[in-house]
């Protein structure tokens, strides 16, 4: 049975009780999962919104073009990793073992790094060199793990050094980096197969902080288009020369967003009112922000950046793949504040947007991987290959890691993420006007498909209806817009729908999570569980469902337990609606509980290694809907 069919087969309707207006849904209202080559689409589409489907993809991959992957042991050129994300095997490391996925992801942009262009192209193709013959080139040709830890540490100087063996000066590197950024275009146009697989022109921006802190983001080209170069770090040095640069050099017919990531790895400057040099933003800053940064990465292989309890958050699964401690007294770095995360940050926009007249944190959600081993999309927790290709082996995963002495080693990390839009088609126009309008979603790594609709008069009958979706767009707002409130208006209702992964575990509960400024301009939050599995009731005291009783198994990674569902709808209405206040709504589904990685590994070596580090034996893989907004009347 085909990957399409076997989710077609695994949808029925899945019966809801205990939330307010809450209705049944039906296989209708959740168009199945299906590949690009199965659906077969062409480049242009005369379709209505309705007809928008959930594509799978990755937009944070390094190849062995980035310095650090190729050092930690990654030999899969960005060929190798557009050919991996298309479904071919590639081989890891060791040379003799070769991945695949199980299913091919619809779209992929390998993204590495702007700032060590220059240097693959000195120390790997420019052979006669002087550069070429030099110790650094040497020492990364050998990968000397010497190399990455110097690269890196001059990355996060204030400003950037480069390693003069390699680049004496900034514009010989600039000048460096002119091949390889053209050869990374031609090599996603070689790729790019309208209809059946996506690529994009891209890099990532690596602007790094002390002490492995990270204010990354991805550049993601709409079309043919580009800038003649990817700028780094090296030349731009915040994010706020970034955009003023792609104000300036991506005019035309040229269109980009930039897409942050590792918001929990930032030291709280994600959403910090200042700049990294600590000068406050301007309103041109927050203005370009807007412009640019249309999507946040939610999660990825160094973990969850949505939430932590306890940090701005009372909602119990935030604590969920979390790499790093709260920040205590005057700590600034290696720890959490709640300007680490993407919830926060979702809510503090909605607070700016009062002061500065539009909200600059109006982010869509995504997930990826940030593979370092040239695997885009490969998120399985069985058969894990570690996040950099020197952790091949069981023994490295679970003790090992260039940051295991600090308590962040390989077995902290996880397989990463993956990227999820509503398009009508499978092409660079359609994917990116997804994500323009913010009609995205991310999960955790399993392929499910999440949405999210508003509107004030959707009809009570709606998630059982075979025109759900129809009605949906025509009644109300998909997620990444906003609805606006005017004066007398009752409730808002959400419509949120989630369909599983067939080849994963159930879903166990279907969420709302919203955000508020409350009469006072504090910041609130409430999570909502609005459908449950097996038909269970909401406790309207705890917005909780009852526990569905699956668990698992640590002995052999079994389920325990059968309740689970394949798909969960609900019509949902807010009931603490307060027309004054602006809001943030977005929806969040959670399987039933499965084995981490880690636990297949402790089992596979017979108990006989154990992590370096107390990590959970199991997880609840997920996924994230993007926002919707309240605007009230003025």
């Amino acid at each position: 049975m085909s990957y399409r069919l076997r989710i077609c087969a695994a949808l029925f309707t899945v019966g809801l009780s205990g939330c307010e207006s809450v209705e049944q849904g039906s296989p209708a209202t959740m168009p199945a999962v299906a590949t690009a080559a199965e659906t077969g689409s062409g480049a242009a589409s005369s379709g209505s919104a309705a007809e928008r489907r959930p594509l799978f993809g990755d937009l944070h991959v390094h190849s062995s073009w980035s310095l650090d992957g190729f050092i930690f042991g990654n030999n899969n050129d960005p060929r190798a990793a557009y050919r991996f994300a298309r479904g071919e095997a590639v081989p890891l490391a060791d040379g003799a073992t070769t991945q695949q996925l199980p299913v091919p992801l619809d779209f992929a942009a390998v993204t590495d790094h702007a700032e060590t262009l220059g240097y693959h192209q000195r120390c790997m193709v420019e052979t006669t060199g002087a550069a070429y013959a030099g110790e650094a080139c040497q020492m990364l040709r050998t990968r000397d793990l010497r190399m990455f830890f110097t690269g890196f540490r001059n990355l996060s100087r204030n400003p950037p050094q480069h390693l003069e063996e390699i680049c004496a000066d900034n514009a010989s590197c600039r000048q460096a980096a002119l091949a390889p950024w053209r050869e990374l275009q031609d090599i996603a146009n070689e790729f790019n197969s309208p209809g059946e697989f996506t690529t994009f022109k891209a890099y990532e921006y690596t602007g790094n902080l002390p002490k492995g802190g990270m204010l990354h983001r991805n550049v993601i080209f709409a079309n043919d288009t580009v800038p003649a170069e990817a700028m780094s770090a090296f030349d731009l040095a915040s994010a706020r020369e970034l955009w003023q640069w792609l104000e300036r050099d991506c005019v035309g017919d040229c269109d980009v967003i930039t897409i942050p990531h590792n918001s929990n790895l930032a030291w709280g400057l994600s959403f910090a009112a200042h700049n990294v040099d600590g000068s406050p933003w301007t309103l041109q800053d927050q203005q370009r922000r807007a412009r640019y940064d249309r999507l946040s990465e939610i999660y990825q292989a160094k973990g969850n950046s949505e939430c932590q309890t306890g940090i701005g958050s009372n909602d119990e699964f935030c604590d969920f793949e979390l790499l790093l401690r709260p920040c205590e007294g005057d700590d600034d770095i290696a720890c959490m504040r709640p300007t680490s995360f993407v919830r926060n940050g979702l809510k503090m926009g909605l607070r700016l947007q009062q002061q500065l007249g539009f909200n600059p944190y109006q982010y869509g959600i995504i997930a990826s991987t940030d593979t370092h081993n040239g695997t885009p999309g490969d998120t399985r927790e069985i058969g894990y290959q570690g996040h950099q290709a020197g952790e091949s082996t069981l023994e490295k995963r679970l003790t090992g890691g260039h940051r295991a002495k600090q308590g962040r080693g390989a077995v902290n990390y996880n397989p990463g993420g993956l990227a999820g839009a509503w398009a009508q088609d499978n092409t660079r126009e359609a994917l990116f006007a997804a994500f323009k309008r913010r009609e995205t979603f991310g999960t955790s790594g399993n392929r499910i498909s999440i949405r999210l609709f508003a509107s004030w008069d959707y009809p009570l009958d709606l998630p059982g209806r075979g025109d759900a979706v129809k009605v949906a767009y025509a009644q109300g707002v998909p997620m990444g817009e906003t609805l606006s409130v005017s004066p007398g208006q009752s409730a808002p209702s959400l419509l949120a729908m989630a369909a599983q992964d067939p080849q994963a575990f159930a879903l166990q509960r279907l969420q709302i999570i919203k955000g508020w400024t409350d009469s006072a301009g504090e910041l609130q939050e409430q999570t909502y569980d609005v459908a449950c599995s097996g038909g269970g009731a909401v406790d309207p005291k705890t917005h909780r469902c009852p526990d569905n009783g699956a668990g698992v198994n640590p002995a052999d990674c079994s389920a325990i337990g059968e309740d689970g569902a394949p798909q969960l709808t609900a019509l949902w209405r807010d009931p603490d609606f307060d027309p004054a206040q602006r809001a943030v709504y977005y929806a969040r589904v959670l399987e039933n509980p499965s084995c981490r990685w880690s636990t297949y590994d402790i089992l596979a070596s017979g108990g006989r290694i154990q992590p370096s580090s107390a990590v959970p034996e199991t997880i609840q893989e997920r996924a994230w809907s993007s926002p919707i907004w309240l605007q009230p009347s003025q």
